[in-house]
């Protein structure tokens, strides 16, 4: 129980910090249910939003903890993903990989359960912000404002849209060059720089289990498969996006020694029934190259789980992959369809998979009229069935890949990629 004296005193204390406030301004301190006293009040957090991927309900404040008070700092628009962490402060739960909190009041649990991931390696450059600066994802949407300036490393150096890529809970997001108060040197990495790129060629899958036998080299058993993604785990082998791959291409980006991107060709059946369970387990990134005329009119749910794990869904063509090109003896129609329809076809196919830019030549044939067409369809990057590894100052629209024959020895298959 507090005596006359001691009240009279702390009133004292607190005229004199509220005419320090007036005079000298003091910063905005956000209490757990605005401004009133919660020190000895009992906070329950749903604990099915902790650990887990939360979507803001509406564009929502961002917070930081700076002398155990809450702090508003910025703010974080409403069809973001944002994962959480198990730490909480109150009714503030801490975003994982970072020193920001959001009120669990603001969120809901996600329908998304896609993994982040960033293979690329920092550059020995940070950059450091404006007091105000804004983050977005790859396609140029705004996922956070932040109201005080902060030093990132740089994972891509300034891309077609004037932007630096930083890791924001290990996921490249992007910020403007504009509000970019400086770049400086720094020493963030001391990791093997990789030079190529092997890009893994696969078209189809079987199970011996299932009484199912190899029809030609194309073929893969899915143990056959297993095998594989094991050994390259065990040799500590990042399998990359295609905007990793992407962006090392064109130099903006680092990334592992032992890199390599797994690819799928045509969309058949075996790959969601033995390829893909394989590449989930693994945690691994792929891409399937989809003849799109050939799908559903919409976008089936197998895709989408496919996507969610990380099975990237890019182009081979909505319907280029059939013959065509009569007198030239091989080849499929892009070869010397017109121009309008190649254009055409292609743009569908990027918007069936919704905003893709790499693409796969239908039978791996290319040309010079091939390349045009692609290229003013929305093709940033494209690939052959052309042998080799791929590395910087190629033509990214005739890029070779590494064919996986079924059947080869795992020591064969080890030899090819390195």
């Amino acid at each position: 129980m507090l005596t006359s004296r001691k009240k009279t005193k702390l009133k004292f204390l607190g005229v004199i910090l509220g005419l320090s406030c007036f005079i000298i301004g003091c910063s905005k301190q956000i209490s757990v249910n605005e401004n009133k006293t919660i020190e000895n009040e009992v906070i329950n957090v749903d604990s099915a939003l902790l650990n887990n991927k939360v979507t803001p309900k509406t564009d929502s404040k961002i917070y930081k903890l700076k002398n155990n008070s809450i702090i508003e700092v910025g703010t974080v628009k409403t069809n973001s993903n944002l994962d959480l962490s198990d730490e909480t402060y109150k009714n503030f739960i801490k975003l994982k990989n970072s020193n920001l909190y959001v009120d669990s009041n603001d969120i809901l649990k996600s329908d998304r359960w896609y993994e982040k991931r960033n293979n690329l390696i920092p550059f020995n450059k940070n950059i450091k912000t404006k007091n105000v600066h804004s983050l977005y994802d790859e396609k140029n949407n705004l996922v956070i404002t932040l109201n005080y300036s902060t030093d990132y490393p740089v994972y891509i150096l300034e891309n077609d849209n004037q932007m630096y890529g930083i890791d924001f809970q290990n996921e490249i997001l992007y910020i403007r060059k504009d509000e970019i108060e400086t770049i400086y040197d720094s020493n963030n990495s001391n990791q093997d720089i990789g030079n190529t790129i092997s890009v893994l060629m696969y078209h189809f899958f079987y199970s011996e289990a299932n009484n199912e036998t190899r029809k030609d080299v194309n073929f893969v058993e899915v143990n056959e498969f297993d095998e594989q993604l094991d050994k390259l785990q065990e040799n500590n082998f990042k399998t990359l996006s295609m905007r990793e791959t992407y962006e090392f291409m064109k130099g903006r980006a680092q990334i592992p020694s032992k890199s390599v991107v797994i690819t799928i060709d045509d969309g058949d059946p075996s790959v969601y029934k033995y390829a893909y369970p394989v590449i989930k387990e693994h945690k691994m990134n792929a891409t399937l190259f989809l003849i799109t005329g050939q799908e559903d009119p919409t976008l089936s749910y197998d895709y989408i789980m496919m996507r969610e794990d990380g099975l990237e869904l890019q182009s081979h063509s909505w319907q280029m992959h059939q013959g065509g090109c009569s007198g030239m003896g091989h080849g499929g129609r892009l070869l010397c369809v017109d121009y309008e329809t190649g254009v055409l076809d292609t743009k569908m196919s990027f918007d069936y998979v919704d905003g893709g830019y790499v693409y796969c030549y239908p039978f791996g044939d290319v040309n010079e009229n091939a390349k045009k067409i692609i290229s003013d369809g929305g093709a940033k990057m494209a690939f052959t069935t052309k042998y080799g590894k791929i590395e910087k100052g190629m033509d990214l629209l005739e890029l070779p890949r590494i064919r996986v024959s079924g059947g080869n020895s795992i020591e064969s298959f080890m030899s090819s990629i390195d």
